[in-house]
């Protein structure tokens, strides 16, 4: 039975794989994720509670559902909060979007209501960046103006004493050098144009290491300098820790959970309990802290893939996601809200899963099916692949994903001696038409 399910599992990823490259960005929600594909046409899956996913319900979903119908979604920010969550949307051009929770006033359309679809914030179409808190949001405009909406709590936007609701956007800060800000739990880390971090709100135990001597306040007024926040490029910030990574991509961090060994990574990011990083030198995929889908709150440094094409991470409250440098997307992490996009709930998974791209942008990708026979199957001594067009590619690999035999080629017939190897299950993946198509091959 386990061998079995190996191999029918190892049969879907290769299917998956073939339909699998659309993927540009990717933003972790805390049960949700929502993802910008290739053709600038937005998609979500998971946990929708409050109508945060904005595909027009409140109901969960499994595989990814597309948001609307535009093609023109630049960037996406989604709430963590993990009991009332929201997300904010800039488009390319220049326009505001929020849905989802809305019981602080923290979507900014003037109203307290939820919206399970998107609405469009004001009218203004100079928005650069967006991020979404708790209850609270902070946008950055092309002039480099910051802007807040959304709960005060806490000093969260910046002077408004706590308890007071925002209902649209304000400017929260005369300054003109904004660039990049990360928002969390009544808390914002924001980067100027000189490279240096700011933050106000809430900070707990001094976790945003901000300079004031003997004296530690948990509550920050107004935007204050983080310590060591020079030659920085990003920030992202979590539940009690923040990271900045500079020019150099270092990680600078006085509450490293890296062991305060110097971490170079090429993209990082971190969510309510989990660091997730590429290293600059390897460009695998790790994490760090509490491990995403495992029980008894294990924690420790992982490695989650030894492959080397990652380009970056998104992390949220109970799962993550990455995307390499082929378009490919990966999920892990909880799934009691279906957020591993698979079809399933409630089976979590501590390493990362495809999600396939969704069949309009499969069928986009690959309009033209390549006609391949292999024969004969089950083989004894000789495999021949035949196909109507050049075969570019043969790869052969076992079930666990070994390769066995690997050739370049420009024919349509091709003829392998496969007398050596053992009897078994093997599989042959046949590079055709800009296409890949898995086989399945018995060996007597």
């Amino acid at each position: 039975m386990k061998k079995t399910f190996l191999i029918l599992f190892f049969i879907a990823g290769i299917y998956s794989s073939v339909y699998s490259q659309c993927w540009k960005s990717i933003t972790a929600g805390n049960s949700n994720f929502f993802a910008i594909a290739e053709n600038g046409t937005l998609w979500a899956w998971g946990r929708n509670t409050y109508g945060e996913l904005g595909e027009g319900t409140n109901s969960q979903r499994s595989t990814p559902v597309q948001i609307g119908t535009d093609t023109n979604w630049k960037e996406i920010s989604a709430s963590i909060n993990p009991i009332a969550s929201f997300t904010l949307g800039v488009k390319t051009d220049g326009t505001l979007w929020a849905w989802g929770n809305n019981e602080r006033g923290q979507l900014g359309d003037g109203t307290l209501l939820n919206r399970n679809s998107p609405v469009q914030v004001g009218s203004d179409t100079d928005w650069k960046t967006v991020t979404a808190g708790f209850t609270h949001s902070i946008g950055i405009k092309q002039n480099g103006t910051l802007w807040g909406w959304g709960s005060s709590e806490r000093f969260a936007l910046i002077g408004f004493p706590s308890g007071i609701n925002v209902l649209v956007p304000e400017q929260r800060n005369m300054d003109t050098d904004w660039v990049q800000a990360s928002a969390h739990d009544r808390v914002t880390v924001a980067v100027k144009s000189d490279k240096t971090v700011w933050c106000w709100g809430w900070n707990h135990d001094n976790f945003l290491d901000v300079p004031f001597g003997s004296v530690i306040t948990n509550n920050i007024q107004y935007p204050a300098k983080k310590n060591f926040s020079t030659n920085v490029k990003y920030t992202t910030t979590g539940d009690r820790r923040s990271f900045d990574v500079n020019e150099n991509n270092l990680v600078i961090n006085p509450n490293d959970p890296l062991n305060n060994n110097p971490a170079y990574v090429k993209h990082l990011d971190t969510g309510n309990s989990t660091l997730v990083y590429i290293p600059l030198n390897n460009g695998t995929l790790r994490s760090a802290g509490y491990r995403l889908g495992s029980s008894g709150q294990t924690s420790g440094d992982f490695q989650l893939s030894s492959a080397n094409n990652w380009k970056l991470v998104s992390v949220g409250g109970e799962s993550a996601g990455a995307i390499n440098n082929n378009g490919e997307l990966y999920v892990w992490g909880s799934n009691f809200d279906g957020q591993l996009g698979n079809g399933g709930s409630g089976t979590s998974s501590i390493l990362p899963l495809l999600v396939s791209c969704p069949s309009v942008l499969s069928n986009e990708k690959f309009t033209t099916e390549t006609s391949i026979k292999v024969y004969p199957n089950p083989i004894k001594d000789k495999l021949t692949i035949e196909s109507i067009v050049s075969i570019e590619r043969i790869v052969i690999i076992d079930v666990f994903g070994k390769e066995i035999y690997n050739e370049i080629t420009n024919d349509t017939n091709v003829e392998i001696n496969l007398s050596r190897l053992d009897q078994g299950v093997y599989f042959a993946l046949v590079y055709a038409n800009g296409i890949q198509k898995p086989i399945k091959i018995i060996k007597n």
